[in-house]
This record gives C-alpha cells, sequence and structure tokens, in this order.
C-alpha cells in the first residue's frame, strides 16, 4: 500500500497549486468543472484510504484491503482518462502540470501527446513538459539499448508458480514457447498494474491467438504477508494469463530499473526486443507482429 500514499499527497499537492492558479481563469467554467471532479476523486481516494487495515491477521483483512487496492487503481486510472479526455476544453497547461504531478517521469500519455500543438508546447509549462518528455524517450532508448546485453537463459533463475505451488526455471518457461513472449512485472499496489490487469484481458485473447505468450510476474513480494497480498490480488483480478513470483526480485533487478509495471517483450529467440508502454501495448504489438 506505499503508494497509495504517494498518489493522494500528489493528488494534495496539485489540488495546492490549483487554487493558486485558479484566480487567474476565473472567467473558464470547464476549468472549475474539472477542478471539482478531480478534488471529488482524490477525496473519495482519502476516504477509501482511511479504511485500510494496516496489520491485517486473516483472511477477510486481506481481502478488504485488495478491494481498497483496487477502488483506488480504478479513481486514479479515472483521473488520468478526464485529464486525456478534457484536452481542447480546459487549458493544456493545466492538464500538463497536473499529469506531471502524478506521474513525475515525464511520461504524456500516447493519445493526448500526439494531438498537443506548437501553440501546446509553447508556453512555459509546454516546453518543460515537452523537454521532460524528450528526457523520458531517451532514458527508454538508453535502457533498450542496455537490455541487448541481459540474456535471460544464461542462469538459472527461477519463478514461483501460482497454479502448480512450485518453482520453475525462467529458462524453462521460455523455451517451452516457440513465439512471442510479454514479461509483465507489477505490484498489488501499483494502480496502473492493477488497471492494466483488467483493461487488457478481452484484448489479450487476440494476442492469444497470435502466439503471443502474457507471463504476470509479481515483483516485491518480499514476505508471507506479501506472498498472501499478490495471490489475493491475482484471485480478483482474475487474468488468463500465468502469475508467476521473483522472490528476491532476482529476475527483475536484471533490468536496472524501478519503473512498475515493467513489461518487455521477448522475440522466437527469447532475445528481449522491446520495453512496452502498459497504456498503448496493443499498439505495439500491432507493430511487430504486422
Amino acid at each position: 500500500m506505499r503508494k497509495i500514499g504517494l498518489v493522494i499527497l500528489t493528488a494534495l499537492i496539485y489540488l495546492g497549486c490549483e487554487k493558486k492558479h485558479k484566480s487567474s481563469k476565473n472567467n473558464n467554467a470547464e476549468y472549475y468543472n474539472l477542478s471539482a471532479e478531480i478534488g471529488k476523486k482524490t477525496d473519495s481516494i482519502k476516504n477509501i484510504n482511511k479504511l485500510i487495515i494496516n496489520n491485517p491477521i486473516n483472511q477477510q483483512d486481506l481481502n478488504k484491503n485488495d478491494s481498497i487496492a483496487r477502488k483506488i487503481s480504478s479513481i486514479t486510472d479515472n483521473i488520468i482518462n478526464e485529464l486525456v479526455e478534457s484536452y481542447g476544453k480546459t487549458p493544456t497547461d493545466t492538464i500538463l502540470n497536473i499529469l506531471n504531478r502524478l506521474d513525475n517521469s515525464g511520461y504524456i500519455p500516447n493519445r493526448l501527446y500526439h494531438k498537443l500543438t506548437k501553440k501546446d508546447f509553447s508556453t512555459g509549462f509546454g516546453q518543460r513538459a515537452r523537454k521532460q518528455y524528450q528526457i523520458y524517450l531517451e532514458t527508454i532508448n538508453e535502457k533498450q539499448k542496455s537490455l541487448k546485453n541481459v540474456n535471460l537463459l544464461v542462469k538459472e533463475f527461477s519463478l514461483y508458480r501460482l497454479v502448480e505451488n512450485d518453482t520453475i526455471l525462467l529458462r524453462d518457461l521460455l523455451v517451452s514457447h516457440n513465439g512471442y513472449k510479454v514479461l509483465d512485472f507489477w505490484a498489488t499496489w501499483c494502480a496502473p498494474c492493477r488497471s492494466f490487469n483488467k483493461k487488457f484481458q478481452d484484448k489479450y485473447k487476440k494476442y492469444r491467438d497470435k502466439g503471443v505468450k502474457f507471463y504476470g510476474i509479481g515483483i516485491r513480494v518480499d514476505s508471507k504477508g506479501e506472498k498472501e497480498k499478490f495471490l489475493i490480488a491475482v484471485e480478483n483480478d482474475k487474468t488468463p494469463w500465468k502469475q508467476f513470483i521473483d522472490f528476491d526480485n532476482k529476475v527483475y533487478n536484471l533490468f536496472n530499473t524501478n519503473a512498475v509495471p515493467f513489461q518487455v517483450l521477448l522475440d522466437e529467440k527469447n532475445q528481449i526486443i522491446k520495453i512496452l508502454s502498459h497504456d498503448i501495448i496493443d499498439k505495439e504489438l500491432d507493430e511487430v507482429l504486422d
């Protein structure tokens, strides 16, 4: 639940900034509406967060906490969607500022970025956002180059199989399928991760039929309590792709990243060919498969 507090904090920081900025936009009704709607959502996150049981002692407590995590992920996802959809009705500076506070990596959702114009990027906020986004892309490109040296077949890395309640060597798992593979590293407290688990299920069938295998891999599951949380999250999310646990993060650490979700695409020879973006993964897969 560590990231839940971060979501709330960033949202509150944004609201404080919004109040200062609002006085200069007092003739913009749409701006007020956006502020009010996001304010309601962040308030609901705060209220829901208070219901978390800090020291769960039974299955009922764990289920309740996971239900809260899923609810918060849904609200967070709605905030992002609302920001993207408000383009053209809300000052672009406002949208970029809020997005930056929700995710300071510099990333801008693809479906928003391609709508932005030279005018949008001409303001102070716009210039900073474009610069941060370019840095983000450069970071991804550099990391992409470094992955060429990662060989997942050399060492005997093992993953815990949830269904079978045993372990399997990553090497054996990968060579068992001759087509493309996606490794999806995720955590129970990660809002985008839980959103992806829910939203991608219908699309998953399409790529499964095209021979793409998905493997969900739980990370930072470093205690019995975390393992129980992960098992409950998998049960509640009902992902049709198989789920594993990377105890001690041995596989995840190979990629030298703190990003979560973190998804990579492997080819038929188990070479890492691309870092994927969870929100446009279908478009990226289509480009490769086509």
